[in-house]
Parts: C-alpha cells; structure tokens; sequence
C-alpha cells in the first residue's frame, strides 16, 4: 500500500474513532443533564412535601397503647408543655426557668447530665401525651360521659377556636390555630386532642373524687407532714437587682455572659443596703403594713400578714427557714433567688404557725352583674339597684318553685354571671377566712349561725364583675388542715394513678420523631 493511501486510510479511521469519542461524551453529558433534572425536580417535591406538612401530619411520631401520634400532634403537647412551666415559673419567681429568646436545645437543664431544657419538656409532653391517652381509654372503656362542667370548658374553648382569631388580629382561623397550637395543626385534628384531653382530665377527676379517707389516716398524715399542713402567717418585702437587656427603644443590648453576671453584682451592691435597711426596721419590730407603704416606689412586691398553709409556699426560697423549729414571731431572714439577669431578695417577717383548726364553709351562688359604664370604678347606685331588683326576682323565682338545692344549681346554670362555676351549678367549696373571696361573700358564707338551705343576698363591689350574690348555704366543710391534708393525699394517689400508667404503658417512638420543632 502506498504511504498516500495509508494516510488516508489512517484519517478516516482517526476520523471514526473521534466521531465515536463524541458521542460517547455527548451520551454522559444527556445523562447527566437528565440525573441533575431528576434531583432538581425529585427536590422541589420534597420542598413541596415538607412545606405542606404532610410527612409532620402524617408519619408516626410516637405510638402509645395502640394510638398513633403524628409529630403536629407531638408539637402540640410539647408547646403546651412549654407555656405551662413558662407561666407556673413566671407566677411564683416572677422569671422564666429558661431564656425564652433562646432555643431550649441549647440551654443546659441539668448541668451533671447535660440535658437541655428542649430534652425535658419533650419528656415531659410525652409523659402527658401517654397519659392522656391512657386516661383516655380507661374512661371509654368504662363508658365515662363528660360532666357537665367539664364539657362547658371544652365547648368554651372550641368556641375559642372558632372565633377567637377574629379579636387578636389573625387573618383567619387556620392562622390562629398555626400560631397557637404548632404550625402544622389543623382545626379538626386540634378538637380531637382537646376532646382527648377533657375526658382524660375529666377521668382522672372522676377517680380523686371517689377517694376518701378515714380520721386516722388524716392523723397520721398530719403527724408526718406537719410542716407543709400548718398555716403560717408571713409578711414578704420583694426587691430586685436587675440587668437591663434593652435600651430605650427596645432593642436588645448585646452583652456576654462575663458582662451580664458583672452588671448584675453592680445592681446587687445598689440595692442591698435597702434590703438590709429594711430588714433592720423589721427586727426592731416596726410595723410591716407603714413599711410596706412607706418603701412601695422601692419594692417588687409586697404582701403583708397573709396566712397560707406550708404546701403553699414550700416552693419560695424561704420555705425550709420558716418551718425550722423553734421558730418564734419577729423573727426575719432574707433569701435570694437569682437569674442570670435579675436577682430577688425575699425579706421575711415571720409572724406565726398553728394547726388551723376553724372550719370552712360549701355554697352555691348566682352572680348577678350590675351594668357598669364604660371607664367606670363602679356601677352608679342605679345601676346597683337594677341588679339588686333582678337578684331578689330570682329569689323570689326559686322560692316559688320546688325550693331544693337541685332547683338552685339550675338556676345558677342558666342566670349566673360567674362562669367558672356556673356550669357547676354555682358550687364554692372550701370558703375560707384566708381564701381570697371577697369580703362580704365570705362573711356570709363563715357566718356559725349559717344552717343548710340558708339564702340571701350579698353585694359585690371588689371583683371585676360587680353586682350581687344570690347565696345558698351548703353545708360547713372541714377544718383548713384537713382540706389541706386531703388534697395533699390525693395528689399522692393521684401520682400512684399515673405511676401505674408509666409501668403498664410505654411510648414507642416512629421516624415521626425526626420532624418534630421545638423552640
């Protein structure tokens, strides 16, 4: 072959082999053009999916005896959990437990284990997830119906639900719940964990109040609780140290923990000589009411000669001070309770301890609101006079009737203006001098002379709905201890119930799980 030919002949070969090589090439590049359309498009689907909510509505989060929970229904319990210690901590210390400005995943609940405050209150949700669930079946099985006052709770709060976006400024009802209740919750799953909640709550009450228990057992409890039975009378002078964290306008300050816990003794070192100052005036025996008057621009808080029994106040920092023994009136202490941001002094005047023995007293009653003009500190004599006539109508109206403490309840169910009892049948239990009623409800019922089927009528002018009480004596109750002792004892059977669920009952958790948020 002539080297011409050769040539030509090696060209269309080099020529044959690069036309393969493109193909080749163009061949991969299809396929990776096809496989990067394939996650762009598999990727929008699963932006679309999880945006929805579909996998948080959907797959198991956690299973409890049989009942499937989705992670909605997880965020449910555990924001829910999350506003109750909130609140409970904010109520009694006046600060949260935690920053709230802050994720609880990256706060430390238990320092020696490093639990985070998230790990706790998800233990905590479960817990009540479990027993609600198991509560729950118990009382279906049992064929358990809603009592009347617990059902008004719930159609209360459906009917929440269903307006109550209008007057808080959300766009609908959908929005309400998202911002409420967890953002993938949706209305109809939301009434069936509040219809799941009622009858477990209404179950568990059903079981405490069949509980009884004989006058030994109340001796005994009380040989062995005595500290948190008495009542103790106190006064307590609160007055913080604390760190500003905004500035004029509201905005944060940012700050390192080096710096809040510096700024925090300085305000420390500001007050003390006030807390000392004025535990000094204590001592020397000066009147705590005038005090409290004289420092109230200087103070927290203040709360002078109130009686309340031990379980009351076993949470405060100065519990273990006021039940040593051998505690006498007069004396003082000051305890702290400090954040990372604020400090609270406690100064303490103790003042007295006893076994209160003064019995208490059970009524019903119908509030009968006076109208009130807008802005108005009270109703006008008018306006007191109208209820009063609408009062003795209903009296009158009772009377005429069968006249039985049956008969009352109804009519408290239809016409009272108090609606926490009402659905009740206008039923207070446990009046006491030191119970926080106002003073001429009080009086009424404390009255010795009072006998069962007692009525009358009473005014009203310290609540915030003012009017007139239609009165129906019940019966004395027992003595403060003694209601003290019981509901103490029945939260301990109360925690056997749920301890008993703990060992019967186990939550498994699913892959559901992996989508629950927290804040």
């Amino acid at each position: 072959m002539s080297q011409s030919k050769e040539t030509k002949t090696q060209s269309k070969a080099e020529r044959e082999e690069k036309r393969r090589q493109e193909e080749r090439a163009d061949r991969r590049t299809m396929a990776l053009y096809t496989l990067v359309g394939v996650v762009v498009v598999i990727a929008a689907v699963v932006l679309l999916v999880w945006n929805s909510g579909i996998l948080q509505r959907t797959l198991t989060a956690v299973e409890v005896d049989g009942v499937k929970y989705t992670a909605a229904d997880v965020e449910f319990y555990y924001n829910s959990t999350y506003n109750q210690i909130v609140n409970t901590y904010t109520s009694q210390y006046y600060t949260a437990p935690f920053d709230t400005s802050v994720s609880t995943k990256d706060q430390v609940y238990d320092e020696e284990t490093g639990e985070t405050w998230y790990d706790y209150l998800m233990g905590a949700a479960l817990d009540s997830l479990t027993h609600d669930t198991a509560l729950a079946k118990q009382a279906q099985a049992a064929g358990h119906a809603l009592s009347a006052e617990t059902q008004a709770e719930l159609d209360a709060a459906l009917t929440q639900i269903d307006t109550g976006w209008i007057g808080y400024g959300y766009a609908n009802r959908d929005a309400f719940i998202r911002a409420n209740y967890g953002s993938h919750m949706t209305y109809n799953r939301l009434v069936e964990l509040f219809q799941t909640q009622a009858l477990a709550g209404d179950w568990a009450q059903a079981q405490l109040d069949a509980m009884e228990y004989t006058d030994e057992e109340y001796e005994a409890y009380y040989e062995e609780y005595a500290d948190l039975l008495d009542t103790y009378t106190l006064s307590q002078f609160l007055i913080q140290a604390r760190v500003e964290t905004t500035d004029e306008d509201g905005n944060t300050i940012e700050m390192t923990d080096e710096e809040k816990a510096a700024a925090l003794e300085e305000a420390k070192a500001e007050r003390e000589p006030l807390v000392q100052e004025l535990r000094e005036r204590l001592e020397a025996g000066e009147d705590p009411e005038a005090l409290a008057e004289e420092y109230a621009d200087d103070l927290y808080l203040s709360s002078v000669n109130v009686s309340a029994a031990g379980s009351s106040i076993s949470s405060y920092p100065y519990a273990d001070w006021a039940m040593e023994a051998g505690r006498t009136a007069g004396d003082v202490t000051v305890e702290e309770s400090e954040s990372t941001t604020s400090c609270l002094y406690y100064v303490v005047l103790f003042q007295g301890r006893e076994r209160d023995d003064s019995n208490t007293a059970d009524v019903r009653h119908i509030l009968v609101a006076a109208e009130q003009d807008e802005g108005a500190d009270q109703p006008t004599q008018a306006q007191y006079d109208a209820a009063y006539a609408e009062a003795e109508e209903l009296l009158e109206q009772w009377k005429a009737g069968e006249a039985t403490e049956d008969s009352f309840a109804a009519l408290a169910q239809e016409h009272s203006a108090d609606t926490g009892s009402a659905a009740n049948g206008g039923l207070i239990t446990g009046i006491s001098a030191s119970s926080g009623y106002v003073e001429t409800f009080a009086d009424w019922a404390l009255d010795p002379s009072r006998q069962p089927g007692d009525t009358g009528i009473v005014q009203n002018t310290g609540s915030s709905t003012k009017g007139w009480h239609i009165m129906y004596y019940v019966s004395a109750g027992d003595p403060i201890w003694k209601q003290t002792a019981f509901s103490a004892m029945q939260s301990e059977d109360y925690d056997q119930l749920l301890a008993d669920i703990d060992e019967s009952v186990t939550a498994q958790e699913g892959l559901g799980m992996k989508l629950v948020s927290g804040r």
